[in-house]
This record gives structure tokens, C-alpha cells and sequence, in this order.
């Protein structure tokens, strides 16, 4: 049990009203490293949650552009204006090709895809280091058991 966990015990001895002996003992062990890691897959749920769902707007983005989808259309109006504040950064990096007489292979979305998820990459490494389990050089176990009748 080393990277600091400890242990709470409790015993508790009676007699019941039945004239009956009850001895009761609850032991909880609290491992830090697991709390470590527990928080470590939090961020990593998150992180990744969270990229998954940008990375599905951008993706629709780049395809109904690519298609020329009609942008009096109110979906596409609204993806269109959700998705400028994550693309927007990245416009003008490259010059956006034309396809035919509506669609446009936009360069800058494909930029935000993957600059968001080397980000989350990054995140989610960075949550790995500083909640990395604590390495202990040694473990200590001790158990005591005393029984009297």
C-alpha cells in the first residue's frame, strides 16, 4: 500500500439484548494512487468528451461546405455561426479552394481539427504527469487479529 495509503478501523464488541455476543469490525482503506488515477480518467473522460463533440461540429461544417450546402437554411446558418468562433482563429492561414460553383474545401477547418486535438492530446498528458501514481520505496502491511472468548 504504498503512495500514501492509509487505513481506518473500527471494532465494536457488545451484547445484543438476546443475552448474544456481537463483535462487529469494519476496516476502510483509502489508496491515494487510486484517487490519483480516478482523477486522471476524469480528465481524460472529459478532455475527450468534449473534443468528440467540437470535432463532430467541425466535421459537419467541412462537409456541408464542401457540398455547398444552402446557407439560407436555418441548420446551417446555425452550425455556420457556432462553429466560425472555433475556426475563426485559424482562417486566412490558407487560401480556401473552390469546388465547382458552390462548394469550398475550407483548409482552415481541417486546421482547427487538429490543433484542438492536439490540445485535448496535450491536456490529457499533462493530467497523466502531474497525477502520475506516487512511487514509494517500500509497503507496509500490517494485520492484527486478537480473538478472546
Amino acid at each position: 500500500m504504498g503512495g500514501g495509503a492509509y487505513a481506518q478501523s473500527r471494532h465494536e464488541s457488545y451484547v445484543d439484548p438476546a443475552g448474544n455476543h456481537v463483535e462487529s469490525q469494519e476496516e476502510v482503506f483509502e489508496d491515494k494512487n487510486q484517487s490519483r488515477a480516478n482523477t486522471r480518467y476524469w480528465i481524460t473522460t472529459i478532455t475527450y468528451f468534449i473534443l468528440a463533440v467540437l470535432e463532430v461540429i467541425l466535421f459537419l461544417r467541412l462537409l456541408f461546405r464542401l457540398l455547398g450546402a444552402n446557407t439560407d437554411n436555418g441548420f446551417i446558418t446555425f452550425l455556420y455561426s457556432l462553429s466560425h468562433i472555433f475556426v475563426g482563429p485559424f482562417n486566412g492561414i490558407f487560401n480556401d479552394q473552390a469546388l465547382g460553383r458552390a462548394g469550398v474545401f475550407e483548409v482552415s477547418t481541417i486546421i482547427a481539427m487538429l490543433v484542438y486535438a492536439l490540445i485535448a492530446w496535450g491536456i490529457v498528458s499533462l493530467g497523466r504527469v502531474v497525477f502520475a501514481p506516487q512511487v514509494s520505496g517500500h509497503q507496509r502491511v500490517v494485520t492484527t487479529r486478537r480473538n478472546r472468548y
